[in-house]
């Protein structure tokens, strides 16, 4: 198996760029309850806010993962669960909190969230390839 190590980088930039907006999306949703706290151990959410929080996560990833999926050469769905979890392990870094346990607990939702979306891309790009021949 072949690894396009180009569109491991470019899915977890892509991942990070949709982590970002899906931070955003979540934080107008949440502005009224953030506004005036300066320290996030003061941020108290309900289960269903988290559950927000989890499946924009979830599906930033996934959205992520569908994008590489489509636009990357080859038949692989490693490349974007690969990128998923390149794209944890350097927000962990930039925040100050790797360890491995943290890459693993972190990780593994995006790094499965980037396969789902890896194969619906491949799927995709089957398809799309099958209607034009």
């Amino acid at each position: 198996m072949n690894l396009d190590w180009k569109w491991i980088g470019n899915g977890a930039l892509i991942m990070i760029a949709l982590s970002i907006v899906a931070g955003l999306i979540l934080g107008l949703f949440l502005a009224p309850q953030l506004e005036g706290v300066t320290d996030p151990a003061d941020i108290q959410l309900s289960g269903g806010q988290i559950a927000i929080a989890a499946l924009l996560n979830f599906l930033a990833f996934v959205v992520g993962g569908f994008i590489v999926g489509v636009k990357s050469a080859g038949r692989t769905i490693l490349e974007p669960a690969i990128a998923a979890a390149l794209a944890v392990a350097l927000a962990l870094l930039l925040s100050g909190g790797f360890t491995v346990g943290n890459l693993i607990a972190g990780g593994l939702v995006p790094f499965l969230a980037g396969l789902l979306g890896g194969w619906l891309g491949e799927r995709r790009q089957e398809s799309t390839a099958g209607a034009d021949s």
